[in-house]
């Protein structure tokens, strides 16, 4: 280990000005990757299995990357961060948001990338708190419904491709709440959130859709 430290440590002396910037952002490149797939998989373990499928770890490690070199690019250049901002209002998520959830989790890893160029040791601090943030919650909710033995709604995000006749007899539920829907060539794709009283009321909805719905995922609400 020691000799690995030495070769390093020659190596690093031996690179140029410019070169050591690029080595530092390599680093940090690979620490944002490593960052955001860590909060990503750990969210994944309380109640959010969806984020545990190859679209998800692949936002989780990409996003915190995509806030580090966007940081990085624009500096402290007040033209370059104005045509930037410029650039970038025109990008935004074509995959409709399902809960707020999944937009603070989004930002949550912009925010690694972000924090990753001012300094490290705050990413460190961020990361372990993101990680660590869904335990406390379960533990949290779990006081919560033992003190006071009621249960709440079961909230469904799901997901799932129908056609026309299907959308209109979906949306007329009493169970949808809200949804969204996106064309794909004679397909509809279509994005919402139902609420049930019961599992039994879920099981229900969930059998008579079980071919139209690709996946989805299962919370419990207990704000209601």
């Amino acid at each position: 280990m020691q000799d690995l430290l030495e070769i390093l440590s020659l190596a690093y002396k031996k690179l140029s000005a410019e070169n050591i910037v690029l080595f530092l952002l390599l680093i940090k490149i690979v620490f944002c990757a490593l960052g955001g797939l860590i909060v990503t998989y750990s969210h994944s373990l309380f109640s959010y299995k969806w984020l545990r499928n190859n679209f998800n770890l692949y936002v989780g490690i990409t996003l915190p990357i995509i806030g580090l070199v966007i940081t990085t690019v624009i500096g402290s250049n007040i033209a370059l961060s104005i045509g930037m901002l410029g650039a970038l209002s025109i990008v935004r998520f074509r995959t409709p948001i399902r809960t707020p959830y999944e937009l603070v989790h989004y930002f949550s890893l912009l925010t690694i990338g972000i924090s990753a160029k001012v300094d490290l040791s705050i990413t460190v601090v961020l990361i372990i708190l993101l990680s660590i943030l869904p335990f406390l919650v379960k533990k949290f909710s779990t006081f919560k419904f033992n003190k006071s033995q009621r249960e709440g709604k079961l909230m469904l995000n799901f997901q799932g491709t129908m056609n026309e006749d299907d959308l209109k007899k979906i949306i007329n539920t009493k169970h949808l709440k809200n949804y969204s829907v996106k064309v794909e060539k004679s397909d509809l794709n279509i994005s919402g959130l139902a609420t049930f009283e019961n599992n039994n009321e879920k099981d229900i909805f969930l059998n008579e859709w079980s071919t139209k719905i690709t996946n989805y995922n299962v919370d419990l609400d207990e704000s209601n």
